[in-house]
């Protein structure tokens, strides 16, 4: 099954000469994942994904994400 996972983070940054700044970051990904893939798996990838997205931000206590998972039914 050909599943899209789109990761969406907000979180705060520092801006020199702004009171509050926040910065907002996306990442979509297409996966092709078999039948014998399991919750494991599937929850390392997007634990993996969300990593990526943290990178970003100096102070991840701060940051916000939101991951939606999208799938399409491969033709055979």
């Amino acid at each position: 099954m050909e599943i899209e996972m789109e990761v969406k983070s907000f979180g705060k940054v520092e801006v020199q000469g702004a009171k509050d700044a926040f910065k907002g970051v996306e990442l979509m990904s297409v996966h092709k994942l078999s039948k014998d893939t399991t919750l494991g798996e599937l929850e390392a990838l997007l634990s993996t994904l969300f990593e990526e997205v943290e990178n970003g931000y100096k102070n991840t206590e701060q940051c916000v994400g939101k991951i939606a998972i999208r799938a399409k039914k491969s033709k055979w």
